[in-house]
């Protein structure tokens, strides 16, 4: 099974229904899986802090959420997670592709994204990476459970190694 087959079965065992995202290259397969499967409600979005908001309202409405992004849109959405999230306890999971290191080529990617970890970190945000695609379903699935049980957010990075990303 493929990663991102792998990460449609763990959001529905962790009973994620709404995702919200902002298309990526390395996530395209994804969000298109996410798009045709009528288990979720798909919610494109203009700007990642838009995830933000809509993912608040489906917590607080009883529903699990997910935000697909890349890495520059999550730092985009520091100030919502520090003011909104993280104080008011708000859950989601985030499968975000980590860009800014290894093989990236794209220059816009390397001041934030390559210590995202240590900028989550210093947030307060819990975040694991996924560097291949072992077990890609287990851990996505741990990191939702975290998520959830603890009522916060928690970001699963995608590294290059495992996205295959060109772009």
């Amino acid at each position: 099974m493929d990663w991102e087959a792998q990460a449609i079965s763990s959001l529905k065992e962790a009973n994620v229904d709404l995702v919200a995202y902002l298309p990526d290259t390395a996530l395209s397969d994804l969000i298109e899986r996410v798009e045709t499967d009528d288990y979720f409600d798909a919610v494109p979005i203009a700007r990642e802090e838009e995830a933000i908001g809509i993912l608040s309202g489906a917590w607080l409405g009883g529903r699990r959420g997910a935000l697909i992004c890349q890495s520059s849109g999550l730092v985009n959405t520091f100030n919502a997670l520090g003011s909104l999230s993280k104080p008011t306890r708000i859950p989601f999971l985030g499968i975000v592709t980590h860009r800014g290191g290894l093989g990236d080529h794209n220059l816009a990617h390397r001041p934030a994204e390559h210590p995202l970890p240590e900028l989550l970190d210093t947030i307060g945000i819990r975040n694991h990476c996924l560097e291949d695609g072992v077990d890609v379903e287990r851990r996505i699935e741990m990191g939702a459970r975290s998520a959830f049980s603890m009522e916060e957010p928690f970001v699963m990075l995608l590294e290059r190694t495992l996205t295959e990303a060109d772009a």
